[in-house]
């Protein structure tokens, strides 16, 4: 297991992850977590925060947020392949052709995600309030973590839902009613910046919800305001270029080497500013990504040990095709071509018999459309695949890479966004881009004479494929009904309802309180 400057606030996790998940936003069941007799040592204070922490694993882990938020964008597609795999009772047609409902299965896993996450974070903030082993100044700094954790939590849920409950007394026995997206926006807006100068500094807290995770996640917060229909009374985008120069002097530097923001020891990183820590010892809620987009011969070429490979997800080709094939970002990005098989020096055959090669383009094969759709089974071995983060020789089960949530490149494209849509300073935003193009090219041969939101969205695609904020982006910048996958003919819904994601009937059934988001059924008895 890597050695890690959080490793003392998981030490104590065994202890927690002993007891049931805690309450969440759909229902109240308190004898869940103890919070009211838990937390009365230190140990037991640092299980309680590190299990706080593990909540971030499954923004990544689990592959909901990566169906909702890269495959309802225009990065990535899990395909039906030739024998029926992934079809999964059609939830990824119905994420990537947008028609999804109130019963689509990673939709309602999302949603439960976020909600058990936030419930987690108010059970160990009513058990820090209660504990009497820490001092007034330890329980403040512990206390604000959490509740950035928290904070994050809720902007997920308002970035993929919008209208949902806002909850922050685990206490409160009263099942929650649905809040406005404008009013749960408002909440975040005041947390955010109450908590912000009181969390823990950069130096030796990677894994910790800093001071540079909550000004990321308040400029986050303020860039989307317009594209999500809120109201904001400041000045929105000027706030964001104030929140990135805060960002920007708090010590943290661009890579020199793009790749060390996924390598094997990425926890080293001078550009991460939140993550999800994993470990390759991990037993719940593992980063799986090899699993879920390597074919299940890939080991052969790699020369990973990994066997057990699922062969589902790649990229939408037109994503691909974005691409300058001389940035370093397209092959450190995604594995395509031909795999020789390392142990023969031939290509690796799969049980279809063909060559395992793979495509960029993703070819839906004749007359095997599913449920009156148009939506077919493609070949085992199509798609372009995610190699963003370094495979281990010894790679069996899982991977040991962290997941950076927030990274400094994406804080220097938001400031240039935030430039552009606010009539800022054009010069500076193009010196913010080419930041960033420098440090993937290793040269300034490739830098914008002058960039504006086309060359700002391109950007974002080529540094930040697989890191869940392609559908984000692409509600921001206008394109979110459109795909990238025009081969397939399947045609994406253009109702604009589908921005927002339902609300899942089990979370309704659980909670009668909650109300559908608009355009969708409502819920009945």
């Amino acid at each position: 297991m890597k050695k890690k400057t959080i490793i003392s606030y998981l030490a104590g996790v065994a202890v927690i992850c002993s007891v049931p998940a805690c309450t969440d936003l759909d229902e109240k069941v308190y004898d869940k977590l103890p919070a009211d007799t838990f937390g009365k040592t230190k140990v037991e204070v640092n299980a309680l925060i590190g299990s706080v922490y593990n909540t971030l694993k499954v923004y990544f882990s689990g592959g909901n947020y990566l169906a909702l938020d890269e495959m309802g964008g225009s990065s990535a597609v899990t395909p039906t392949r030739k024998g029926g795999d992934w079809y999964d009772g059609g939830q990824y047609r119905e994420i990537y052709m947008h028609t999804y409902t109130a019963q689509t299965s990673c939709v309602k896993n999302a949603w439960t995600n976020a909600s058990e996450s936030i419930g987690r974070c108010n059970a160990t903030l009513l058990a820090l309030s209660k504990t009497e082993v820490l001092t007034e100044e330890e329980r403040t700094t512990r206390m604000v973590e959490v509740r950035g954790v928290r904070a994050f939590w809720y902007y997920k849920l308002v970035d993929d839902f919008g209208n949902v409950p806002l909850v922050t007394d685990y206490g409160d026995r009263n099942l929650p009613a649905t809040k406005t997206r404008q009013e749960v926006f408002d909440w975040l807006i005041q947390e955010v910046n109450a908590i912000k100068d009181l969390c823990p500094e950069r130096k030796d807290n990677y894994g910790k919800f800093t001071q540079g995770a909550a000004y990321t996640l308040l400029a986050k917060l303020l860039l989307n305001a317009e594209a999500w229909g809120v109201n904001y009374s400041g000045n929105a985008y000027g706030e964001v270029v104030d929140a990135c120069n805060k960002v920007m002097g708090m010590g943290y530097a661009l890579e020199s080497n793009w790749k060390d923001n996924f390598c094997l020891t990425n926890e080293k990183s001078n550009e991460a500013i939140l993550a999800a820590i994993f470990s390759n010892s991990d037993t719940d809620d593992r980063n799986q990504l090899m699993n879920r987009t390597l074919h299940y011969k890939d080991h052969l070429a790699l020369g990973i040990k990994a066997s057990g490979t699922w062969n589902g997800v790649c990229a939408q080709p037109g994503y691909v095709k974005l691409f300058d094939t001389e940035d370093p970002r397209y092959t450190g990005t995604y594995l395509i071509g031909l795999m020789i098989d390392r142990s023969t020096g031939k290509p690796v055959i799969t049980d279809h018999g063909f060559e395992l090669n793979h495509t960029v383009d993703v070819t839906m094969i004749p007359n095997t459309e599913y449920d009156g759709t148009t939506w077919g089974a493609v070949n085992q071995h199509d798609g372009a695949r995610c190699q963003k983060w370094e495979f281990a020789a010894d790679l069996t089960d899982a991977m040991e890479n962290d997941f950076h949530i927030f990274r400094l490149a994406d804080v220097y494209l938001m400031k240039a966004e935030a430039l552009i849509r606010g009539n800022g300073d054009a010069a500076e935003a193009t010196r913010c881009v080419n930041a960033v193009r420098q440090r993937a090219y290793g040269d300034k041969m490739h830098d914008y004479a002058t960039v504006g939101l086309k060359e700002i969205q391109a950007e974002r695609r080529y540094e930040l494929a697989w890191e869940l904020y392609s559908r984000q982006d692409d509600i921001r910048f206008g394109c979110y009904e459109q795909g990238m996958w025009p081969e397939s003919n399947c045609t994406r819904s253009t109702d604009v309802h589908y921005r927002l994601y339902p609300v899942s009937q089990g979370a309704w059934q659980t909670n009668p309180n909650l109300v559908q988001n608009p355009g969708y059924p409502k819920f009945s008895e």
